[in-house]
């Protein structure tokens, strides 16, 4: 009786539930909530703390569920003051994207929207094609970037504000035709250019969602400016906007003539005192294999061997590992990768080194890094870190508060653990170059149950 019970708590009952659809056979397969939450589904994207997305593949078509779990506060305050008026996310997105149809715009057509308590549902049919951040990964495409940049910034200056536009929220089909899809956000506003604010977001929304493909410098300043003066910016507004911009990829700038070999000179005195706080957490075994990424010009190599460890380099940009072998007399093997995602297979050296790297990503993408890592080594990782309680990183902070981009990402030694405990590593050492002052730190993990595996 109380499993049944249970179950029957399971079963939910919709406040409201409207179909928009004539079709006959999405009235029956979407009836009411309650059959539309029964049906199989596949997860369409990381979930995050608020939102869901269930794509939900039927014998007529393939279908996209947007389950918000509640409605911020802030997100409230918006919808009831702003249009187009809505009371949560899901009846947002709808109002949002009925405003572009009826203006002409392709995005999502509309099925179905429905409430059950704090939750906010919204039904929704597949877009034909595939996102621009697919298309980017098969091919850097010049005019088709222009083509986008366009689109997006006449949409926003026709009054459709969509702060999360990114390269995963623009769709091309066969045909060229764009569309835009993720709308909850969107407010409907008159005609005009786009505020600044609204600029801020959107460049770096697409700006982040680029992170794992390297877009050429020029490309993404083309993107970036043809999207603002679409966007009815005026050339003054466009340079602060453009000047405040945090780079669109770390790995591409050093491919400039004479950016690698000036890295691999610069401050010799500060790399020796690095080498000193490495040499303090190292938990590395003679004969062990080291995956140095990014490993640069190759400035840990001379190190590494010396501690008669077997050492593959890797790095993103290509002009490093040139000028890593360059330098040194004694190759090791070298691969161009991207530090998110490792090309290697689990378990497949026994640590990896991640030096002076983690503090150019934002959060999220230093937490994919870490990940890599740590499914990479068989026993330890050691990363280096900038910490958020220091002068140096209160400087950045300041600097931040006038408009200057953010380059540079602290976190503390707390997050890092957590981060690493996830994928079952536990701190061995750390170090501080002079703590609360500078903000460069060190810290080596090792995994909790190493299991023994064939050396690499």
């Amino acid at each position: 009786m109380r499993q049944a019970l249970g179950a029957a708590r399971l079963v939910p009952v919709a406040d409201s539930w409207q179909l928009f659809s004539d079709d006959a056979a999405e009235q029956r397969t979407f009836a009411d909530l309650a059959a539309t939450l029964a049906l199989p589904f596949a997860a369409a994207g990381p979930k995050n703390r608020n939102r869901s997305v269930r794509r939900i593949a039927t014998p007529h078509g393939v279908y996209f569920l947007k389950v918000f779990t509640r409605t911020q506060w802030k997100n409230r305050l918006v919808f009831a003051t702003t249009a187009p008026r809505a009371r949560d996310d899901a009846e947002r997105e709808r109002r949002v994207t009925e405003a572009l149809r009826a203006a002409g715009h392709f995005v999502p057509r509309p099925v179905a929207q429905g409430r059950d308590g704090p939750t906010s549902y919204y039904l929704c049919a597949a877009l034909p094609g595939r996102s621009l951040l697919e298309c980017l990964r098969e091919r850097i495409d010049p005019v088709l970037l222009r083509g986008v940049a366009t689109h997006c910034g006449q949409t926003l200056a026709a009054g459709f504000w969509l702060p999360d536009l990114s390269a995963e929220h623009v769709f091309v089909d066969d045909e060229g035709d764009q569309y835009l899809l993720d709308l909850h956000n969107g407010r409907v506003a008159p005609a005009g250019p786009a505020p600044a604010w609204l600029l801020r977001r959107v460049l770096r929304h697409c700006r982040r969602s680029v992170r794992d493909v390297a877009v050429p410098a020029q490309p993404a300043l083309q993107f970036a400016v043809r999207l603002l003066r679409a966007a009815g910016c005026g050339a003054a507004s466009r340079r602060r906007l453009l000047a405040a911009q945090a780079p669109w990829a770390t790995a591409t700038r050093y491919d400039a003539p004479g950016k690698s070999s000036a890295y691999a000179d610069r401050n010799p005195t500060r790399h020796a005192r690095e080498l000193e706080l490495l040499h303090a957490v190292w938990p590395g075994r003679a004969g062990e294999s080291v995956l140095d990424l990014p490993c640069g010009a190759g400035r840990l190599l001379p190190v590494l061997r010396a501690l008669d460890h077997r050492v593959v380099q890797a790095d993103g940009a290509l002009a490093m590992l040139q000028e890593a072998r360059r330098r040194h007399d004694a190759i090791a093997p070298a691969v161009c990768a991207d530090a998110r995602a490792f090309p290697f297979g689990d378990r497949a050296v026994d640590g990896v080194v991640m030096f002076r790297f983690l503090h150019h990503l934002p959060n999220d993408a230093a937490d994919l890094a870490i990940g890599e890592a740590c499914r990479v080594a068989r026993r330890f990782v050691v990363v280096s870190f900038f910490h958020p309680c220091s002068l140096h990183h209160l400087q950045r902070r300041v600097r931040g508060w006038f408009g200057a981009p953010p380059t540079r990402f602290a976190r503390s030694l707390g997050a890092l653990r957590r981060r690493f405990a996830r994928h079952g590593f536990t701190l061995h050492a750390q170090r501080a170059q002079t703590p609360f002052v500078r903000d460069l730190w060190l810290a080596s993990f090792v995994r909790t149950l190493a299991q023994p595996g064939p050396s690499a």
